[in-house]
C-alpha cells in the first residue's frame, strides 16, 4: 500500500506539473488539491500502525476514484470553454508587453488586451516613423499567435492614412 500511495502521489505532482503550464498555476492547484485528498487519507491509515480493513480500503478506492473522475471531469470542462487558449494568450501578450516597454521607441505606444472573441491587442500611441510601426507589427506577429480576433492599430506616425488605420484579422 506505501509504494501504491508514493506512485500516486508523483503521478498526481506530476500531473499539477503539467496542467501548470497549460492552465496556469492557480487552476492547476485546485485539480491538484482533488487528486491528492485520497493519498492524504491513504497516508493516514499506513501511518497508525494497523492493519487496513477490507472496506477502509473499499472507501478509499471510492473516493479516488471519485477524485479522478472528477478531476478529468474539469479538465474535460476546461478544454471545452478554451481556457487553454487564454492562459497561453495570457503568457504570450504579457510577454510581449514586457518586451515592448523595454524597447525606447515604443515608449508612447500603449498596449492593452481583452479575452473577448479569442483575445484582442489594441495598441494606441504613436512612434517616430513607419520602419519602428514596422518593428511593432512583426514583433505583435512574432510573439502572439495564439488569439482569434488579431490586433487593433491604433499606434500612428508621420505620413500614415486614414486608410491604414484598420483592425488586422489574426496579425495578417
Amino acid at each position: 500500500m506505501r509504494n501504491v500511495t508514493i506512485a500516486y502521489s508523483v503521478i498526481a505532482i506530476w500531473a499539477f506539473g503539467w496542467l501548470a503550464g497549460r492552465f496556469g498555476f492557480l487552476p492547476s492547484l485546485f485539480v491538484a488539491i482533488i487528486i491528492l485528498t485520497p493519498a492524504f487519507f491513504a497516508w493516514r491509515m499506513i501511518l497508525r500502525d494497523q492493519v487496513i480493513k477490507r472496506r477502509e480500503f473499499a472507501y478509499l478506492s471510492v473516493v479516488t476514484l471519485l477524485a479522478v473522475s472528477g478531476s478529468v471531469f474539469i479538465i474535460l470542462q476546461w478544454y471545452d470553454t478554451g481556457m487553454d487558449r487564454r492562459a497561453m494568450f495570457d503568457r504570450e501578450y504579457h510577454a510581449f508587453q514586457r518586451r515592448v516597454s523595454t524597447m525606447p521607441e515604443f515608449r508612447d505606444v500603449e498596449i492593452s488586451y481583452t479575452h473577448r472573441k479569442g483575445g484582442r491587442v489594441y495598441m494606441h500611441g504613436s512612434v517616430a516613423n513607419k520602419l519602428s510601426h514596422d518593428r511593432l507589427i512583426e514583433t505583435i506577429d512574432w510573439m502572439i499567435r495564439n488569439n482569434d480576433s488579431g490586433y487593433y492599430d491604433g499606434v500612428e506616425y508621420p505620413g500614415k492614412t486614414n486608410a491604414e488605420k484598420t483592425t488586422i484579422p489574426n496579425g495578417a
